[in-house]
């Protein structure tokens, strides 16, 4: 079984994680590409446990867990963590989908 992480674009969640970040590391240029590169490796680190796929990387107008199954492999019993920005910084909004119910064709 693994997780499939859809995160928000690239733009949008790493300047979201570089402004929670920045005022621990003064003096220090954080960007919002340092910030998805961290969060790439980190997930990679995973040994295909876990998977991160951003919303600009899926068809427009396509279900998510058949957009999952048909461009990244995703299978019956693995896991998608749809998480959203929230309204406040720190909390993301997160639902989850399982792809048990989804028919391989």
């Amino acid at each position: 079984m693994a997780d499939f992480v859809l995160l928000p674009s690239r733009p949008v969640i790493g300047e979201v994680i570089a402004r929670l970040i920045r005022p621990y590391l003064p003096g220090v240029r954080l960007t919002a590409s340092d910030c998805v590169k961290f969060l790439e490796n980190t997930v990679e680190a995973s040994r295909g446990r876990a998977f991160l796929v951003h919303q600009e990387d899926l068809p427009e107008c396509e279900d998510v867990v058949t957009a999952l199954r048909d461009g990244f492999g995703a299978d019956t019993g693995d896991r998608i963590v749809q998480v959203f920005i929230g309204n406040r910084v720190g909390e993301p909004r997160v639902r989850m989908l399982e792809t048990d119910a989804v028919a391989v064709e």
